[in-house]
């Protein structure tokens, strides 16, 4: 119950403050992307799985990421949202059009 009310105040002062919710969220984006990627670069270098090399680029690619969205915040604010969700729908239309072919040869 107490997270549905903290979803609800949080939605309502994003609707009420659009740029400075941006702004926020951006920069807790940006920080997930660090830390996250962080994480999984030393996690792939210590336990050397298959494709750890893979993961190592990915977690270095992820962090260089959330540094420069840093670097630029609150600016960053402005753009970075608009271009996560471009590239989110870029791999989910590539994913509808790889089922649509799968199923299209069936």
């Amino acid at each position: 119950m107490l997270l549905a009310i903290l979803f609800g105040i949080t939605g309502l002062l994003m609707v009420m403050k659009p740029v400075i919710s941006a702004e926020a969220v951006t920069f807790v984006m940006s920080a997930f992307f660090l830390i996250g990627g962080l994480y999984q670069l030393v996690a792939s270098l210590w336990t050397h799985l298959p494709g750890w090399g893979w993961q190592a680029l990915n977690g270095a690619l992820s962090s260089i990421m959330g540094i420069l969205i840093m670097a630029q915040w609150p600016v960053s604010g402005l753009w970075a949202i608009g271009l996560f969700v471009g590239i989110d729908l870029i791999f989910y239309g590539s994913a509808w059009i790889a089922l649509a072919l799968n199923l299209h040869k069936m």
